[in-house]
């Protein structure tokens, strides 16, 4: 083996061997995950507080800015599929779905934790669940107490972390919704299930 030779293989193997250093383990690539959904819920947790107890604006306006929250927040495509996945929307029943979803579950959300807010809320930790993240926060209410929430936030490729669905005393928002679509789109259609969407979306 001549100089070169034996320089170039103790090049490789240090290369080799500081690549293996740097890789993250799987503790410090979980650790980074929760860290990333985290990051996540806070900003939502923070920016909602912000939009639903501004004493600037009037209820429009900060209905509208809560909107804006939810939608940079929220997969979307997520809650579409279990939603309303399968039940044959046309296209234009579709565009309008999607179109509104932003403000119904902005709706949802105010109406849920809006109500006597009046302390921010706060992020209290985080817990690996298969490929989510859930985590924790507590929602201060007007008689003391907090409401204990948690958020699922799922990584996605080039979109990063977002919340897929809320879990409030351990029921699902999105079961609790779908469960609702699908009883008004039994009895009333999708045409019905848009109308009721369009109410609460403003």
């Amino acid at each position: 083996m001549t100089h070169i030779t034996r320089l170039l293989a103790a090049s490789l193997l240090a290369a080799s061997l500081l690549a293996v250093v740097m890789a993250p383990s799987p503790a410090r690539a979980g650790a980074t995950a929760e860290q990333a959904a985290r990051a996540v819920a806070e900003t939502l947790v923070h920016d909602s507080y912000v939009a639903m107890t501004a004493a600037d604006l009037d209820a429009s306006a900060r209905f509208a800015r809560l909107t804006g929250v939810v939608a940079a927040a929220f997969a979307f495509d997520i809650w579409e599929r279990f939603l309303v996945g399968d039940r044959g929307l046309t296209p234009a029943q579709l565009d309008e779905f999607r179109a509104l979803l932003p403000g119904f579950l902005a709706r949802l959300y105010a109406d849920r934790f809006g109500k006597g807010l009046d302390a921010e809320p706060e992020v209290s930790g985080t817990r690996s669940v298969r490929r989510d993240v859930m985590v924790a926060a507590a929602i201060p209410r007007a008689n003391g107490k907090s409401l204990p929430v948690e958020y699922r936030v799922r990584a996605f490729a080039g979109r990063g972390p977002l919340v897929i669905d809320i879990m409030v005393g351990g029921i699902s928002f999105l079961v609790l919704k779908r469960d609702e679509f699908k009883g008004l789109i039994d009895s009333r259609g999708i045409d019905g299930l848009l109308a009721y969407m369009r109410e609460k979306a403003t």
